[in-house]
């Protein structure tokens, strides 16, 4: 009896193993198909695929000149990047590395350093002023309390891309803006996924948003950053 309750505790203990190692990072995919499957068991299949959002998609290396904990700063360049491209905004550079300059000086002020970085809290404010040097009225917000529908779809669906600050799991205490979104079927399961630029490497990579909002031993932790120019 006593063998049969410790091969029980055992076979527990090596389900749990199972279990843990079969979970992928919510972040970092390269290929939908092969993570869905990895993860759920099917490929699935692409149900809706949002308005792609076009952007700078280099690392924040390339960015930057030098590889530091200035994710924040690279995310503000990019957007500030993005409008002057759709929006034709005078003055600023077309090179993405000179506007990178003015940002991080302005992040500076806000208490932005190589060894720490920039506090979530400050990329609203560190928006605005950026835009300002260039003319331009934005309406930032942080939002804590989220969901897909509202910070992605809407967003994205209105050409907007929009700031992700991540707390835990696969990007952890990082930055990352969100340029698209698609929405794939497993099953009966609708699992959404974000198109995200992270800066890690150049390209995009997407975040399964049932992992990342759902499971607390991931992530779960975060905030959204939307910017809406004002006309």
């Amino acid at each position: 009896m006593i063998d049969k309750i410790k091969e029980s505790a055992k076979e527990r203990k090596e389900n749990k193993k199972k279990a843990k190692a079969k979970k992928k990072p919510y972040g970092g995919i390269s290929n939908i198909s092969k993570y869905l499957q990895e993860q759920y068991g099917q490929k699935g299949v692409l149900v809706k695929r949002g308005r792609g959002v076009v952007m700078n998609q280099q690392s924040m290396e390339q960015i930057s000149g030098r590889k530091t904990r200035n994710c924040s700063v690279v995310a503000v360049t990019r957007v500030l990047d993005y409008y002057r491209k759709t929006r034709n905004i005078p003055g600023i550079p077309e090179d993405i590395r000179e506007t990178y300059k003015v940002v991080e000086e302005i992040a500076e002020s806000y208490g932005y350093t190589d060894k720490v970085g920039t506090f979530p809290l400050f990329i609203s404010g560190i928006t605005k002023e950026a835009f300002k040097t260039y003319g331009v009225k934005v309406r930032c917000k942080g939002v804590y309390i989220w969901n897909f529908e509202n910070q992605v779809v809407k967003e994205i669906s209105a050409g907007r891309p929009v700031i992700m600050n991540i707390a835990r799991g696969y990007y952890k205490d990082h930055t990352i803006v969100v340029a698209g979104y698609s929405i794939w079927k497993v099953g009966d399961k609708l699992y959404p996924m974000i198109r995200v630029i992270d800066g890690w490497s150049s390209g995009y990579h997407y975040i399964d948003y049932e992992a990342f909002a759902k499971d607390i031993s991931q992530s779960i932790f975060g905030s959204f950053n939307t910017i809406e120019l004002i006309k």
